[in-house]
């Protein structure tokens, strides 16, 4: 005999009858998130506007949905469609077999000694950009190390991926502009959903379709050249071009190199840029910590600078830059439930979203003691040992772990350690410091900062 029992659904409120719970989202994504989940617990179901969503916290549930089952859990999903028109099919949108295929393509660019050779231009991108903060220093005038970072983390993006094939920085300052014009206009399609489409000639889709065409100018004048001239170096660029499919022994066309290579930037600017921004704020606000910091140091640098053989040494360094992830990861992210499936016992019917929040599973009390606390040493192996994997997720997990996360911590890690050696960083009294929660966590207002000299310059 048979039995058609009623499916078991998660809890959740109810919101309104057409709209849902789309005004509470709107109003404070992250906020209304963290309020239903310490309400209804580690999986809450609610509608969005005629979506049913499920707002997974628990790092069991996330292991489920992000690798076990990850094959039923694709990006095909209202969030990565506009997301689509500024990085048409590179890795951070596309899916299926389709993106295995360029996963597979581009892992050997990402090898961990071609990404230590990459490391070693670093320090040296850092200095540079420190030493034009010494009239600050000798003024005692306060600077926007928020903005510091986001020219300084563009730049060793834009040199890692295209080494001599910029134009000066004017060049870099432009693709940086472009970036933030086109991640703005993809955020407020994903807000607006019935926007104008992008050929009507709106303020803003003109504006958009501008940034696009400067941005794929530079892009595509690049690859160009290299495909015409190649040459001797060891950048992104040069291995991605290199690179051949397996099975069919092709590379990759134009179009797709493009696709990468625009993923690639924005991945390897924002990401970094933030987490140090956050970092020389918690350092500011935590003597203790600051002190730890400049004895490793002191002790295991002296008056020399950093370099990639020094990595494994640096353990605290290491550990603040863990810390400040888990603060300030990514605040959310979506994926579509292709097919019917069950979550920790609950019901998860075909199309539905899963809405994944860092931001929340990094202070999930059954995990993390003191949550808001400023804590590198959480990151000890003696208190990581028994912590599920994905109780602490900053770069994804599963098949889709971000291919150039070793590549963003060796650079969070030498810039930190290259700058901490020369100054102490003290975050101006009464600036306004709230986070920005997009695509990633941003200071709203930027970081007032002021500098105070440890040594001379190197």
């Amino acid at each position: 005999m048979t039995t058609n029992a009623t499916p078991r659904l998660a809890p959740g409120p109810r919101g309104t009858f057409l709209l849902g719970n789309l005004l509470d989202l709107r109003r404070d994504l992250i906020g209304f998130l963290r309020q239903v989940s310490g309400e209804y617990g580690d999986i809450v179901r609610f509608t969005v506007a005629g979506f049913t969503v499920h707002l997974v916290t628990h790092p069991d549930h996330l292991r489920h949905v992000l690798q076990v089952n990850s094959r039923n859990y694709d990006k095909q999903s209202h969030e990565y469609r506009p997301l689509k028109l500024a990085f048409g099919e590179g890795l951070f949108t596309s899916d299926g077999d389709f993106w295995k295929k360029q996963r597979r393509l581009m892992q050997p660019a990402f090898h961990r000694q071609r990404i230590l050779a990459l490391g070693e231009h670093i320090v040296r991108d850092v200095v540079e950009r420190v030493d034009a903060w010494q009239p600050y220093a000798q003024r005692g005038e306060s600077l926007d190390v928020a903005a510091e970072m986001v020219a300084l983390s563009m730049n060793v993006a834009t040199k890692s991926l295209f080494s001599t094939g910029l134009r000066g920085d004017e060049e870099v300052t432009t693709i940086a502009r472009n970036l933030d014009t086109v991640i703005g206009y993809c955020l407020y399609r994903t807000m607006v959903p019935f926007a104008p489409p992008p050929r009507v000639p709106t303020r803003r889709n003109r504006e958009f379709t501008a940034a696009m065409t400067s941005l794929d100018g530079i892009i595509y004048r690049i690859i160009g050249e290299r495909r015409e001239h190649g040459g001797d170096t060891y950048d992104l660029l040069s291995m991605l071009l290199e690179a051949r499919d397996e099975e069919t022994g092709e590379g990759m066309p134009d179009k797709q190199m493009r696709d990468e290579i625009a993923t690639l930037l924005l991945g390897g600017y924002e990401t970094t840029s933030n987490q140090l921004s956050w970092a020389w704020y918690e350092l500011s606000r935590n003597p203790d910590v600051e002190a730890r910091l400049h004895e490793e140091l002191d002790r295991v640098l002296g008056d020399r600078l950093p370099t990639v053989a020094d990595v494994p040494r640096l353990e605290y360094t290491n550990r603040i830059l863990e810390e400040t992830l888990r603060l300030y990861p990514v605040p959310w992210l979506e994926r579509r439930a292709a097919a019917t499936d069950s979550i920790g016992g609950y019901h998860v019917k075909a199309g539905s979203l899963i809405y994944i929040s860092p931001y929340l599973t990094h202070r999930h009390p059954d995990f993390w003691a003191e949550p808001e606390r400023f804590d590198p040493d959480r990151f000890t192996p003696e208190r990581s040992a028994d912590r599920p994997r994905f109780a602490y997720f900053p770069f994804g997990g599963g098949p889709r772990l971000c291919i150039g996360n070793r590549l963003a911590q060796l650079e969070a890690q030498l810039t930190l350690a290259t700058i901490a050696q020369r100054y102490r960083l003290r975050l101006v009294p009464d600036h306004p410091v709230e986070a920005k929660m997009q695509v990633t966590t941003s200071p709203r207002y930027g970081l007032r900062m002021t500098l105070e000299p440890r040594r001379p310059a190197a």
